[in-house]
């Protein structure tokens, strides 16, 4: 707004101090546009009139300016005389305006994919940092606010708003979530970051677009991870959830939380190690380290040292188990274990429950015995107390019935009694025990389809058969303290 440069003071004669009277020249004023300068012009129209600071003042109260008045300006203006010039009156306090607002991202937003160079010069090109885990509620980004404005007065005197900050938007994308106040975007599922075309994704699978390498480096994630090709020797990948390669692995080193699934096979050669929490899978595996919570699935396993909690299983044209040591809690299922070459395949069943099962066995046997021998040590009495109530009798019938006689005679009866009850009671109980069978171990077993190849060792519970011939379509369990060979029934073939 500007005011009317034409409002002005008039020629008019003005009382000085001490009663005499001045004329004033004719003033005008011209507010800008932003009401923050005051401008005064002065016209002189005869040589003796003359301005003062007062009259200044009075005449821009007059026009409404109050604020920010030039005291001393004006006064230097009027003593001197400096009509002539446009004076800036009076100037008021600009707003201060609030800056934009910022973003700060908890996360880098641009992964090179370079690796990491050491302090001796050379790279690691297994830190290639492409994998960013988030987990559930961590704040991937927030916004700062700017400090906020200051309001602004005019020469007016009136409030000048300030301007408000631009606040950013949020890169939100899939399962990440924008705090109740605006400020703040956190991951709503634990996975790994996406960030891609200004839109952040928290995803909870990590997809490997080719080979794990010196392309993409080691690989470690919270959630599941797919390899679209294959693990190159000498790298890992970690998952919190399942691993799957559509490939193959050579001498690398697999750790997941749940399973992990190879189309093809596996090379260990000789350092290559997978581990898991579910069951492992793939074609083949060869010159590997096996450990899983759950099944070993293959069609064939080569000179490799496997632990599985619960079953090793050999399926598809081959189905063999060649060399090395398998040991599964429950079951090894093959075609073929071992080979015509005698080469050394140690199978071992071993497991917490079984080791209870053989246990309770052990004492259920062991007790049978106890009452067997203690029936057999009431009997020894019994015989001896028999002979003595004999001798007793005699006496009795050759006249002798002393007090004497006669309660030893009730004590060896009563004596013969308690004897006798006993032997009952441990024969009873004995018998009530063989009714009740062991607990079956033979579902605790290795299963060779077709042949078991002499050279196997196969240990189950403790108790250990080296197999010195080989033995077509057999399993073999523990009966009474050792490993026996039987006949395949039809359920073990539809077990798997």
């Amino acid at each position: 707004m500007e005011m009317d440069p034409n409002r002005s003071a008039r020629h008019e004669e003005i009382s000085a101090p001490g009663g005499a009277e001045h004329k004033v020249p004719e003033m005008g004023v011209r507010v800008s546009a932003d009401r923050l300068t005051a401008y005064l012009t002065v016209k002189v129209r005869q040589p003796d009139e003359i301005l003062t600071e007062q009259d200044v003042i009075d005449f821009l109260h007059g026009k409404g300016i109050t604020y920010g008045i030039c005291g001393d300006s004006i006064r230097d203006f009027c003593e001197n005389k400096k009509y002539f010039l446009e004076l800036p009156c009076a100037r008021g306090l600009a707003p201060v305006d609030e800056e934009d607002a910022d973003m700060e991202y908890l996360f880098h937003t641009d992964r090179s994919g370079l690796p990491v160079e050491r302090e001796d010069g050379t790279v690691d090109f297994h830190d290639l940092g492409l994998v960013q885990n988030v987990k559930k509620g961590d704040v991937l980004c927030r916004i700062l606010p700017p400090a906020e404005g200051k309001p602004g007065v005019d020469v007016l005197g009136k409030p000048i708003p300030y301007k408000k900050g631009r606040f950013p938007s949020f890169p939100s994308g899939r399962n990440t979530r924008i705090s109740e106040d605006g400020l703040e975007l956190s991951a709503k599922i634990d996975g790994c970051i996406q960030y891609k075309n200004l839109v952040l994704n928290v995803n909870e699978v990590f997809i490997v677009h080719g080979n794990v390498g010196s392309s993409s480096g080691d690989i470690s994630f919270l959630g599941s991870v797919i390899v679209q090709g294959d693990v190159m020797e000498g790298f890992q990948v970690k998952a919190g959830g399942d691993i799957t390669v559509r490939g193959m692995v050579e001498g690398a080193t697999l750790e997941a939380g749940g399973n992990i699934a190879i189309t093809h096979g596996v090379n260990g050669m000789h350092g290559g190690k997978l581990k898991a929490g579910g069951n492992i899978s793939a074609k083949y595996f060869q010159n590997t380290v096996l450990e899983c919570g759950g099944d070993v699935c293959a069609d064939v396993i080569m000179n490799s040292s496997v632990a599985a909690g619960y079953a090793v299983i050999l399926r598809g044209p081959s189905a063999r188990l060649i060399g090395g040591r398998c040991r599964a809690g429950r079951q090894v299922y093959a075609n073929y274990i071992g080979t015509d070459s005698y080469v050394k395949t140690d199978v071992v069943i071993d497991s917490q429950a079984l080791t209870q099962m053989l246990a309770g066995n052990a004492a259920h046997a062991e007790e049978i015995g106890s009452l067997t021998r203690e029936a057999a040590e009431q009997q020894k009495r019994l015989d001896v107390l028999d002979r003595q109530i004999e001798t007793v009798d005699s006496v009795m019938k050759a006249g002798s019935h002393g007090e004497r006689i006669r309660l030893l005679a009730q004590t060896l009866a009563q004596q013969q009694k308690e004897c006798e009850n006993r032997i009952r009671a441990c024969q009873e109980k004995a018998e009530k025990i063989k009714q009740a069978p062991p607990a079956s171990t033979a579902d605790y077993n290795v299963i060779g389809l077709k042949i078991v190849y002499s050279g196997t060792k196969i240990t189950i519970g403790g108790f250990v058969m080296s197999v010195a011939n080989d033995y077509s379509s057999m399993k073999f369990y523990v009966e009474k303290g050792q490993v026996v060979a039987g006949p395949i029934l039809p359920s073990d073939r539809m077990s798997y």
